[in-house]
């Protein structure tokens, strides 16, 4: 026998063997549970770089209250967003307060709420779904949910989505709990039913009604299953709904602060998009954009996802089946028919129902099976598309791998690969383990390795790099033109995102200040300093960049705009070394670029 099915035999009995005893002893499985997300989230929320435009735009923001000392105003740039509620704000801000001031620039900071959040949903999933579908299904239901890519980013990134998954898993395992309880469990009603509207009530407080949306949604699909609704009176809203508005009466008070009256000045179309969630787009998605986020972003269990579905509907006659079919369709219909949100920030509310449809599937009657209809890629086909992905993917980025993006890529390869031929050979123990350690790496590796690596597609923290020597004899603000993205103010300081004017007037002045300016805007400064009577001051270094959120190469110059000649202590580093000429006239200095 080959070295390899040995292997995978081996796998196989080890992990069936591990899976039993972490369902043998809950406190391990909640060790192990808790292990996984932070191995999965907690790099990325210190080695990711600052990323364009809704994190930095939120922690901006929650810096801003903290430097003015205002827990009400969360304006960006002057502008407030009546439509984002306050709750994210304050849990970025309260964390800042926490660390000291000294964290306030650190992005890290506004995404250690995210990162919290992210871990208790991953434990409340396991938490709240193992006295209804036992010890091991639990464990797997909150792996598969764990390591899905969309919710690593949003437990990674300084977002509202990334809190918001706690109130979903609570809000809405509580309701399944409540749907199904038994006369003899209806002890545990009055808590469940105080979980279900205090998640309700921090949901909204962090992305309006984003949460009752899913559950009207959920309880809408029940209602054409059942025909009645007089298990709603297990949440007791007499008390729930006071406690919901209760704590989600800041939103709205403090709207009313600065409004006069709630939302005042937004048509009915905005007001309607604004009570939906604090992401909008501006047109609305194209028809199974939302099916196509779900089914890449909830990897692995997404291979999955035809029997778990097949599943629910066959057994729609079990009440935890039942409410698993109507959480998924109910709010699928909703986010292809009517939502105008992002799906990167919308489809992640069906992963928990879905995560615990592919663990009844996984392990039926006690014995863990990979069941008919699961996706299954050979082995060669995994590997190739993995090599393409990684390849491909650094040759566009036009990045040079360094040893730990080499290692990073090969192990998360491997991984597939293994977890490839498992399926194949209908080994689900050994397919379990290595889909989801394959996708905690790829998570970790990407967030924290090789995004992080591919330097060039970071403006502003490449520009930071460059200037930091020269900040050391130059006392004065730095300004860039060409790249207004708000990394650019939260990496290098308020006031960074200027004009030409302002940098010809700092150069004609000979003010004590860094002037950075791309390009395509080297005419309109030409223009600017001849209008002065003035002229550029050499060069002293390049950086070159891209823009993702434009799609546009960027080559900046950077200059000393004051009188003196810098001391030799404060040189920019030789990677920064103008290795080509000014372009006389650049290829793209239209006003109507896009790229402008």
């Amino acid at each position: 026998m080959s070295l390899i099915p040995t292997m995978l035999e081996r796998l196989e009995r080890g992990s069936a063997q591990l899976l039993d005893r972490l369902a043998a002893r809950p406190r391990l499985a909640a060790a192990a549970l808790l292990a996984l997300a932070l191995f999965t989230y907690l790099p990325g929320v210190f080695l990711l770089p600052p990323v364009d435009r809704t994190e930095i735009v939120y922690a901006q923001s929650s810096r801003g209250m903290l430097e003015r000392h205002t827990w009400t105003d969360a304006s960006y740039e002057g502008e407030r967003f009546a439509f984002r509620p306050i709750g994210i704000y304050w849990l970025q801000a309260a964390t800042g307060k926490a660390l000291g001031k000294w964290s306030w620039h650190d992005i890290a900071t506004y995404r250690l709420p995210s990162l919290i959040a992210g871990i208790l949903a991953v434990l409340a999933t396991w938490w709240l779904t193992r006295p209804i579908i036992g010890q091991r299904r639990a464990i797997i239901a909150a792996a598969l949910f764990a390591v899905s890519p969309i919710v690593a980013l949003q437990a990674t990134l300084s977002i509202p989505e990334g809190p918001l998954l706690l109130s979903i898993v609570v809000a809405q395992l509580s309701l399944l709990r409540l749907y199904r309880a038994l006369p003899g469990e209806r002890k545990e009603e009055p808590w469940l039913a105080l979980a279900f509207w205090a998640a309700q009530g921090f949901g909204m407080l962090l992305n309006a009604l984003a949460v009752p949306i899913l559950s009207l949604s959920t309880v809408a699909v029940l209602y054409v299953f059942d025909r009645r609704l007089d298990w709603l009176k297990r949440l007791r809203p007499l008390v729930g709904v006071p406690l919901m508005l209760v704590i989600a009466a800041p939103w709205i008070l403090i709207r009313a602060h600065y409004d006069g009256v709630p939302f005042s000045g937004l048509t009915f179309g905005e007001l309607i998009r604004a009570l939906g969630g604090a992401q909008d787009m501006k047109w609305k998605a194209a028809p199974l954009t939302f099916t196509l986020a779900f089914a890449l972003g909830f990897l692995p269990g997404a291979l999955l996802l035809v029997p778990a579905l097949k599943n629910l509907w066959r057994s729609r006659s079990a009440a935890i089946e039942r409410f698993l079919f109507a959480w998924i369709v109910g709010y699928w219909l909703y986010l292809e028919l009517i939502a105008s949100k992002p799906a990167l920030y919308t489809v992640q509310a069906m992963f928990p129902a879905a995560a615990v449809a592919c663990a009844l599937v996984l392990d039926r009657e006690g014995k863990l099976a990979l069941p008919p209809y699961m996706l299954r890629l050979p082995w060669w086909a995994t590997l190739a598309g993995m090599l393409l992905l990684y390849v491909g993917g650094l040759w566009f980025a036009g990045v040079m791998p360094g040893v730990a993006v080499v290692i990073g890529a090969a192990l998360v390869t491997a991984l597939f690969t293994l977890s490839s031929l498992a399926a194949t050979r209908g080994l689900a123990a050994a397919w379990l383990a290595t889909a989801v350690a394959g996708f905690a790496l790829f998570a970790t590796f990407t967030f924290a390795v090789l995004m992080p690596h591919m330097r060039i597609g970071w403006p502003a923290p490449r520009i930071a790099e460059a200037v930091a020597p020269l900040r050391r004899c130059v006392t004065g603000p730095v300004g860039v033109v060409g790249f207004r993205e708000p990394s650019t103010t939260f990496v290098l300081g308020r006031g960074a995102n200027t004009n030409i004017e302002s940098i010809a007037g700092w150069m004609a002045g000979g003010d004590d200040a860094i002037a950075v300016v791309e390009d395509r805007w080297q005419p309109d400064l030409a223009k600017a300093l001849a209008a002065r009577g003035a002229k550029a001051p050499p060069r002293l270094g390049c950086v070159e960049a891209f823009n993702v959120m434009r799609g546009c190469p960027l080559a900046f110059s950077i200059y000393n705009t004051g009188p003196d000649p810098l001391d030799p202590g404060c040189k920019i580093d030789a990677r920064f070394t103008c290795m080509t000429p000014m372009p006389l006239a650049p290829e793209d200095s239209d006003p109507r670029s896009r790229c402008r």
